[in-house]
C-alpha cells in the first residue's frame, strides 16, 4: 500500500475511534451534554480522635429552593463525593447513630468546583445537633487548574463598574490574576498569554461566539466562573469564563433599581476643549420566586438604558494650507517633506501644486466630507463632539429563566434572554455617522437526571443569534446611498453589483488621516447580517470509588446570512505618498498607489462545525492526593458556502481550483491567463486532535497545598476561519500604479487601467488553505504552592506555555530584497498581486510569576495580585516570508497589579465605633462599605513602522523601519509631545528589509483607582433600600494609548492623542460619577 493509503488508514482509525467514542456516551446517557458548570462536593469525616467513620449518611440540601439534592455514605476511609451538584448555597449534615448531627451551614458552592467539607462527629445522641458555618475558601485544595469564581449577584453590585451591564462583563474580568486586554475600550480579553480565540466565554455553559454577541448581561448573572490555567478535558479552549444566570427560589423577590450618570459629576477627558454632555439613564426591574412551592421557580429581569449623551473624539485633518495645494508648511516639519511632481520627477515650486492640477474627486470629497481643522498643528487637530455616546443610546434587554424539579431525581431548566440596543456609529468624520440596530438572543435547556447518588446525567441544547441591521434611517439620520456618492464624487469603474439605495462610501485610505469609508456595527454599513449558533451534547458523572469520572461531547453549529454590501464595490483607493512623499498630496492629485473594486456576490449563507469529545477521571489517590487525568479530541469543520462557491489555489502549478459543479459559474470577467480547474477546494478535518490534561494537588497539610498541571490544547483557528468564497466568482481587482515617461497608469476620475481586467496588468488575489488542515498545539502547565494563614490564604504561581505549530497567513507573492528595482516579472507569480498561504509554524511562547494574597471573611476582606509576564512570537514580521523572526508579543505588559478591597467601615450599632448611637444617627453614620480597586500595570508593547516607500524593492511600501538606537526614552523624558525617540529609527536603504525588531517599543502603562461607597437602608424587615456611588478614576490620571508609530508621517512621531475610553475594562478614562439606588424585597 503507498503512502496516501497509510495516511487514509490513520485518520480512518482516528475517525472510528471518534465515532465509537461517542456512541458509548449516548448508550450510557438516558437522555441527551448537560449543564457545564456542575459541581463535586467531597470530604472525610472523622471523629473527635481522628478516626475514620464509615457509613456516615451525608445529605447536601440546596437552602434557596428547601431541596434535598443529594445524600451519599462514607466508604470504608471514611471519605464520601457528592458529583453533579450545581452552584448554590448549600446545608451539609452529617449523621451516624451514637454521634451527635453535624450541620455545616453556609456551603457555596461556585460552578464546576471541587470543595472539600470535612466533618468531625461528636459522640452523644443522634437528636442532638452541632452547627457551624463553612469558611469561605481561602486556598484551592483539590484541583490543579487556576482560576476564579465569585457570587456575581453581589460583587457585580459592590464593584465601582460605571456604565452598561454588558462591558460589565470585561470590567469583571479585569480584576481577575491572568487576564489582560488590548489598550481600548473593547477587544477580546487573552487569560495567561492566550488570544481571545482560545478563550471560551459564554452563559449557563453556552458559548457566546457569535458577532461579538453581548447577550451576557451582568445584572441577570448569578455567578462566574473563569479558568485561566490549566482547564480539564471537558472544556476545549485554554481559557474559560462562564456566567451562571439567577434563579428563582421559595421566596417571591423583587428589585427596582435606576442608575444615574452625568457628565457634570465626572471629567473631561484630558484632550477635551470642553466637556462632551452625557447623561446615562439605566432602570432595571426584576421578580422571582416559586410558581410551585418546592418545585418550579421563576426569575425575570428587564434592563433598559437610555442615554442622551454626546462624545469626544480627536483626529487628524488637512490644514487649509494643505487642502489647496500649498504644503510649504512641511519644509518646517520633522522630517521635512518635499512633494515631488511624480509626471516629471522635480519638486513643485515652495512645495505648492497648481490650482489645475487638483482632482476635482479630491476636492468634492474634502469639502463634502473632510471637516477643517480647529486646533494648531499637522496632527491630532481637529477635535470633534459626535451627538451621540460611543456606544449604544438606548438598549433594552429581558431575560426569563425557569427551574423545575420532576422528581427527587430528574430536573429541568430553561433560560431566554434577548439584547435590543440601538447606536449611532461616529466615523471617522462628524458627516460619515451610520445608525445601527442590533437584535442579539441567547437560550438554553438543560436537563438533570440523578441514577443514583453516584451517577447523573445532564443534557444542553442552547445557542444565541446575533442580528444586526445597518445604514437604516434612526434619529432623523440617513445615510446617504453611495451610488449617490458616487455619482457625486464622479468615481466612474466601480459599483457593478448595481446598487442603487443602499448606505455605503468608497473607501479612501490616506496614511496619516482616519480612513474615509462608513463603518458600522460588525464592519460594513447599508446591510443586514444574521449570525446563530446552536450548541447540544451530554455527560455522564460518575464516582465510583476514590475515582469521578465524566464522558460526554459537545457538538456546537455556526450559521452566518450575510447580505453586506462590502465597501469594495464602491471602489477601495490607498495613498501612501510614494508618488509625491506626501500621502495627502498623491490624493489631491487623484493617483492612489493602489486602487481596489470589487464584483460581490450578494445575500450569502455559510456555516461550519466543531465536535469535541472528553473523559476525565478524579482519582483520589490518597486523602491528601488528587489526580485529575484527561483526554480529548476535537474535530474542526472547514467554512462551507450554501451555494458552493468556492474556490482554492494551488502555489505548485498557479491554478485556481474550484468544485466541478462551480465550473460553470465562472465571472466571465476573471483573467483568461490565470489557469482554473476543478478539484478538491474544502479542506479535511484533522482527525488527530488528541490532547491529554493532567492536573495535580497535594495537601502537605490542611493550610498548605501544591498544585500543579500540564495540558495539551488544539488551536482554534476562529469561526468561519480561512473562507473562500469569492475568488473567480465575485472578481476583485486591485491594480498597482506606475508612472511610466511622465504618465500614470491609472489616475482620477478613473482609477482604474483603461479596458478594465487585462492579462498584462496583474489585478488578482488569491489565498491557499492547505487540503489537509492542521491545528497547532497549545501546550500549557503550572507549578502553584499556596498557604493559608489565619484567614488569608496565599498563592505562588509559576505559568508557562509554548504554542507550538500555529497557523497564521502571509503574502508570499514578493520577489528577494535587492537593489534591483520592482517589477511584476520578478514576482513568484507574476500574474498575481498577492498570493496568501496559510503556515504552520507559527510559535508563542509566555512565562509568568503571579503572588497572590485574599482574605474572604472579616472586616476587610480583598484580593491583590501581582504578575510578572513575557512572552515571544515569532508572527509578527509578516512584510518578509524569507526572515521569520522572534519578538515580543504585543497587547502584553510585563507587570501587571490589581488590588480589590472591601471594608465594612467601624461606625454604628455592631461596629468598633459610635456603636451606642440613637438608631435615627445610625441610618446616617452606619453601615457603610468601601470598595477600593487598584490597577497598575506597565506600558504594552508596539512597533514603529514607515510608509510610503519600497526600500526592499518587494513592492512593500510600509513595515518595519531600521533601528539605529534603542529608541525607548527614559521614563522622565517621555511625553505626549514625544514618547519614543524617533531620531532611532530610519527609512532602510535600498536592497534590504529594515532591521528594527517588531513591539520593540514600551507604550504608556496604566494606573487607575476606583471607589465605591454603599450602604443599606433597611424599611421593614423584609423591604431594604441600597445607596451606592460610584466613581472611576479617582485621581483622574490620564491613561494614554500608543503613540502615533509612523516615522513617515510630518509632525506626529511620537505623539499621542487619545486616552482609553469610558468602557475599557479597568474604567481607565476620565473620571465618572455614577450613583444607583435600589429597593429590593
Amino acid at each position: 500500500m503507498g503512502k496516501g493509503g497509510c495516511m487514509q488508514t490513520r485518520e480512518t482509525r482516528a475517525r472510528n475511534v471518534a465515532i465509537a467514542a461517542m456512541s458509548l456516551s449516548l448508550l450510557l446517557c438516558r437522555s441527551l451534554m448537560g449543564q457545564e458548570g456542575l459541581s463535586t462536593l467531597r470530604g472525610t469525616i472523622i471523629d473527635s480522635s481522628g478516626a475514620v467513620i464509615p457509613g456516615v449518611t451525608v445529605a447536601a440540601r440546596e437552602v434557596s429552593t428547601n431541596i434535598t439534592a443529594r445524600t451519599a455514605s462514607t466508604d470504608a476511609q471514611g471519605n464520601y463525593e457528592m458529583p453533579g451538584l450545581k452552584a448554590a448555597n448549600y446545608q451539609v449534615t452529617a449523621t451516624q447513630t451514637g454521634f451527635k448531627r453535624a450541620v455545616v451551614d453556609d456551603v457555596m458552592l461556585q460552578s464546576n468546583q471541587v470543595r472539600r467539607v470535612d466533618i468531625t462527629l461528636e459522640v452523644g445522641e443522634v437528636t442532638s445537633e452541632v452547627t457551624v458555618s463553612a469558611a469561605a475558601e481561602a486556598i484551592q485544595t483539590e484541583q490543579g487548574k487556576i482560576g476564579a469564581d465569585f457570587n456575581a449577584a453581589k460583587r457585580y453590585w459592590d464593584l465601582p463598574i460605571p456604565g452598561n451591564a454588558f462591558s460589565g462583563t470585561y470590567a469583571v474580568l479585569a480584576i481577575l490574576p491572568e487576564v489582560q486586554r488590548a489598550p481600548g475600550d473593547w477587544g477580546a480579553p487573552t487569560f495567561a498569554g492566550q488570544g481571545g480565540n482560545q478563550v471560551n466565554m459564554g452563559q449557563d455553559g453556552i458559548k457566546e461566539e457569535t458577532l461579538n454577541s453581548q447577550t451576557v448581561n451582568m445584572e441577570a448573572v448569578q455567578e462566574v466562573k473563569a479558568v485561566a490555567v490549566n482547564q480539564t478535558a471537558e472544556y476545549a479552549r485554554v481559557g474559560f469564563f462562564d456566567t451562571i444566570s439567577k434563579s428563582g427560589t421559595n421566596q417571591f423577590h423583587g428589585e427596582a433599581s435606576y442608575y444615574h450618570r452625568n457628565s457634570a459629576l465626572g471629567a473631561r477627558n484630558f484632550f477635551e476643549d470642553q466637556k462632551a454632555k452625557v447623561l446615562y439613564h439605566t432602570m432595571n426591574l426584576s421578580a422571582s420566586g416559586p410558581i410551585f412551592k418546592d418545585k418550579t421557580f421563576f426569575y425575570g429581569l428587564w434592563n433598559g438604558e437610555r442615554v442622551p449623551g454626546k462624545a469626544f473624539y480627536l483626529t487628524s485633518a488637512p490644514t487649509d494650507k494643505m487642502r489647496a495645494g500649498d504644503f510649504s508648511e512641511l519644509l518646517a516639519s520633522s522630517p521635512a517633506v518635499v512633494i515631488i511632481d511624480p509626471l516629471s520627477d522635480v519638486p513643485f515650486p515652495d512645495n505648492k501644486i497648481p490650482s489645475q492640477r487638483l482632482s476635482s474627486v479630491a476636492t468634492t470629497l474634502q469639502e463634502g466630507y473632510i471637516p477643517r481643522p480647529n486646533r494648531p498643528g499637522l496632527v491630532d487637530n481637529l477635535g470633534w463632539i459626535h451627538p451621540y455616546p460611543d456606544d449604544q443610546f438606548r438598549a433594552d434587554v429581558w431575560s426569563v429563566r425557569v427551574d423545575h424539579r420532576l422528581n427527587d431525581k430528574h430536573s429541568l431548566y430553561g433560560r431566554f434572554q434577548g439584547y435590543l440596543p440601538r447606536y449611532i456609529n461616529a466615523g471617522p468624520y462628524p458627516t460619515l455617522s451610520v445608525p445601527s440596530n442590533r437584535q442579539s438572543h441567547s437560550w438554553v435547556a438543560t436537563d438533570i437526571y440523578v441514577f443514583s447518588p453516584t451517577t447523573v446525567n445532564t443534557f444542553t441544547f442552547g445557542g444565541n443569534r446575533d442580528g444586526i441591521k445597518s445604514g437604516i434611517p434612526m434619529e432623523g439620520i440617513q445615510p446617504e446611498p453611495a451610488a449617490a456618492i458616487v455619482t457625486k464624487l464622479g468615481l466612474q469603474g466601480v459599483n457593478a453589483a448595481g446598487v442603487t439605495d443602499v448606505a455605503g462610501f468608497p473607501t479612501f485610505r490616506i496614511t496619516g488621516y482616519p480612513d474615509m469609508t462608513l463603518l458600522g456595527e460588525g464592519g460594513a454599513v447599508g446591510f443586514t447580517i444574521d449570525h446563530r449558533n446552536f450548541t447540544y451534547g451530554n455527560n455522564v458523572t460518575r464516582a465510583a470509588g476514590k475515582h469521578v469520572l465524566k464522558f460526554g461531547f459537545e457538538q456546537r453549529s455556526y450559521f452566518r446570512f450575510d447580505a453586506r454590501v462590502p465597501n469594495d464595490n464602491y471602489g477601495n483607493f490607498e495613498f501612501d505618498g510614494t508618488l509625491t512623499g506626501n500621502a495627502y498630496a498623491d490624493f489631491l492629485l487623484g493617483l492612489p498607489i493602489s486602487s481596489t473594486r470589487l464584483n460581490p456576490i450578494l445575500n450569502r449563507s455559510y456555516s461550519t462545525k466543531e465536535l469535541g469529545i472528553f473523559i476525565t477521571d478524579t482519582f483520589k489517590v490518597s486523602p491528601r492526593l488528587t489526580l485529575d487525568v484527561g483526554l480529548r479530541w476535537d474535530r474542526f469543520s472547514a467554512t462551507t458556502y450554501d451555494d458552493g462557491l468556492m474556490f482554492n489555489w494551488d502555489p505548485k502549478t498557479g491554478n485556481v481550483i474550484v468544485p466541478e459543479k462551480a465550473m460553470s459559474k465562472l465571472s466571465p470577467y476573471y483573467p483568461k491567463a490565470i489557469g482554473v480547474v476543478t478539484g478538491q477546494v474544502v479542506p479535511d478535518p484533522d482527525m488527530r486532535n488528541f490532547v491529554p490534561r493532567i492536573g495535580v494537588a497535594y495537601r502537605l497539610t490542611d493550610k498548605t497545598v501544591v498544585r500543579g498541571g500540564y495540558g495539551i490544547y488544539n488551536e482554534f483557528l476562529g469561526q468561519f476561519a480561512r473562507q473562500q468564497g469569492g475568488g473567480p466568482f465575485a472578481v476583485s481587482e486591485t491594480y498597482l500604479n506606475e508612472i511610466t515617461n511622465g504618465v500614470p497608469l491609472f489616475q482620477m476620475p478613473d482609477p482604474f487601467p483603461s479596458g478594465g481586467v487585462s492579462p498584462d496588468v496583474p489585478s488578482q488575489n488569491v489565498r491557499a488553505v492547505p487540503l489537509q488542515a492542521k491545528n497547532g498545539m497549545i501546550h500549557q502547565f503550572n507549578a502553584t504552592v499556596e498557604r493559608q494563614v489565619g484567614d488569608v490564604g496565599f498563592r505562588l504561581s509559576y505559568i508557562g506555555s509554548r504554542n507550538r505549530n500555529l497557523n497564521y497567513s502571509m503574502n508570499i507573492n514578493k520577489p528577494e530584497p535587492s537593489p534591483i528595482p520592482f517589477s511584476t516579472s520578478r514576482r513568484p507569480y507574476p500574474q498575481f498581486v498577492n498570493t496568501t498561504v496559510y503556515r504552520t509554524d507559527g510559535a508563542t511562547n509566555y512565562d509568568s510569576m503571579t503572588f497572590q494574597a485574599n482574605r474572604r471573611v472579616g472586616w476587610v476582606t480583598f484580593d491583590a495580585h501581582w504578575t510578572w509576564a513575557h512572552g515571544m512570537n515569532n508572527m509578527l514580521n509578516l512584510e518578509n516570508p524569507y526572515s521569520p523572526l522572534v519578538w515580543n508579543r504585543d497587547f502584553f505588559a510585563k507587570h501587571r497589579v490589581v488590588f480589590n478591597t472591601v471594608w465594612e467601615l467601624p461606625f454604628g450599632h455592631g461596629r468598633r465605633f459610635l456603636g451606642a448611637i440613637p438608631g435615627a444617627a445610625d441610618q446616617v453614620i452606619g453601615g457603610w462599605r468601601l470598595v477600593w480597586v487598584t490597577y497598575l500595570q506597565t506600558g504594552q508593547y508596539f512597533s514603529p513602522t514607515f510608509s510610503g516607500s519600497d526600500p526592499s524593492n518587494t513592492n512593500t511600501r510600509s513595515g518595519l523601519p531600521d533601528r539605529i538606537c534603542d529608541g525607548n526614552l527614559p521614563t522622565e523624558q517621555r511625553s505626549i509631545n514625544g514618547w519614543f525617540d524617533a531620531s532611532c529609527f530610519a527609512v532602510p536603504p535600498a536592497g534590504r528589509f529594515g532591521n528594527s525588531g517588531a513591539n520593540s517599543l514600551e507604550g504608556p502603562g496604566i494606573q487607575v483607582h476606583n471607589v465605591t461607597l454603599l450602604k443599606r437602608f433597611r424599611i421593614t424587615e423584609r423591604v431594604h433600600f441600597d445607596f451606592m456611588g460610584l466613581i472611576s478614576n479617582v485621581f483622574n490620571h490620564a491613561n494614554f494609548l500608543f503613540p502615533a508609530n509612523n516615522i513617515s508621517v510630518p509632525g506626529g512621531v511620537g505623539v499621542i492623542g487619545e486616552t482609553y475610553g469610558l468602557y475599557s475594562g479597568e474604567r481607565a478614562g476620565q473620571r465618572m460619577v455614577e450613583v444607583r439606588g435600589r429597593i429590593e424585597f
